[in-house]
């Protein structure tokens, strides 16, 4: 298939299974998102197409941003000495350099490489919202950022969805796989660190979410007086490899323009106010969603503070990567309204329509 058809074809086949979905929770009778739907197999069929179909897409830096860089690097064995350090994507560069050494073509390297970046949040998704599967992978599959971050930031995404993954298990007080997962994802991107420093602050310390809500407002305020302190504080600490060329480098990206972004800003608030409805005005006590809500109002804070830089959604999508699965866990988990099954299809097709009116009409 040709590259510029590509994201057209995807958005097509998401919101068609999202407006199918959204239609038969809004009038269908005697159907509640409370009806068990253990189904593993459709969504699972589901995943691995796009795992074939995305993973062979073209080599295009074009329609696919980074997707030339990695291929570049792994075709001219630029991967790395695949050593074991915390300055080193050791992770990243193994899966490179254990694919070039068995000869797998370019094409055959992203399969790969999309497998853990679907089937990771795939796997999550089970653990977050088992009695439902498909529809949590309906909310994954239509966020604004899974395409982008599966075709063109490949190491943020798979290194988020691996954080992911390792929040699931960590959850469920699988300490020992959830920590192998953690190293994992760090050992693939470590902008990951905020994440998982976040999930321990929300486990262990910050364990009220009024709290967190407070932080998130402040930096607001603060990020507009002074942002551009706390992007040149964050890119003079080295923790991102890339920070500094954020924010000293511009293209025709259309994330690269800086300044502050109240359009995605305004995008960041739902889950926020999500949080605030079901643990504050409601006073649903679930720990598992309670730290979900705190680790994304914690990260979406750090990303405001630093919201001028270059390519800010790199950034974003360090909080942005819960956002699928905050709605989805509070949708099917929790019986918050007596409509619930018409919410749901509400939310999800307003859900689907967003991210296919900011891709055909804004970017």
């Amino acid at each position: 298939m040709p590259a510029h058809l590509y994201l057209p074809v995807y958005l097509l086949i998401v919101s068609s299974m999202c407006f199918v979905t959204s239609v038969r929770y809004f009038s269908s009778s005697g159907f509640s998102f409370q009806q068990k739907n253990t189904s593993f197999i459709v969504p699972l069929i589901i995943s691995l197409i796009f795992v074939f179909w995305l993973g062979d897409r073209p080599v295009s830096g074009i329609y696919f941003g980074d997707t030339s860089s990695y291929a570049h690097s792994y075709e001219n064995d630029l991967l790395g000495g695949g050593k074991f350090g915390l300055n080193i994507e050791w992770f990243w560069n193994l899966i490179g350099i254990l694919c070039k050494k068995v000869g797998f073509s370019v094409h055959v390297y992203f399969i790969i490489i999309e497998a853990i970046y679907i089937l990771s949040v795939l796997w999550a998704v089970r653990l977050f919202v088992p009695s439902n599967p498909m529809l949590g992978m309906l909310f994954v599959f239509s966020s604004l950022m899974f395409f982008a971050f599966g075709t063109n930031g490949l190491r943020n995404g798979m290194a988020c969805h691996l954080t992911l993954l390792s929040l699931a298990f960590f959850l469920d007080e699988k300490k020992l796989p959830a920590a192998i997962l953690a190293l994992l994802a760090f050992g693939t991107h470590r902008s990951v660190f905020l994440p998982i420093m976040g999930v321990l602050a929300a486990r262990y310390f910050l364990r009220d979410f009024k709290l967190s809500l407070i932080l998130w407002v402040v930096c607001i305020p603060v990020s507009l007086i002074a942002g551009g302190f706390f992007s040149n504080v964050f890119a003079s600490l080295g923790f991102d490899d890339r920070m500094t060329n954020y924010l000293l480098n511009h293209n025709n990206d259309h994330f690269s323009h800086t300044g502050f972004r109240w359009d995605l800003l305004l995008y960041s608030i739902p889950p926020v106010l999500l949080g605030w409805y079901v643990l504050i005005k409601l006073q649903i006590k679930d720990d598992w969603f309670r730290i979900l809500c705190i680790t994304y109002c914690l990260c979406n804070a750090f990303w405001i503070l630093v919201i001028r830089v270059t390519f800010t959604n790199r950034f974003a999508y360090l909080s942005w990567f819960l956002y699928p699965i905050i709605f989805a866990y509070a949708l099917i988990n929790i019986p918050i309204w007596q409509d619930q099954d018409k919410k749901i299809g509400i939310i999800l097709f307003a859900y689907v329509f967003f991210t296919v009116f900011m891709n055909v009409f804004i970017w």
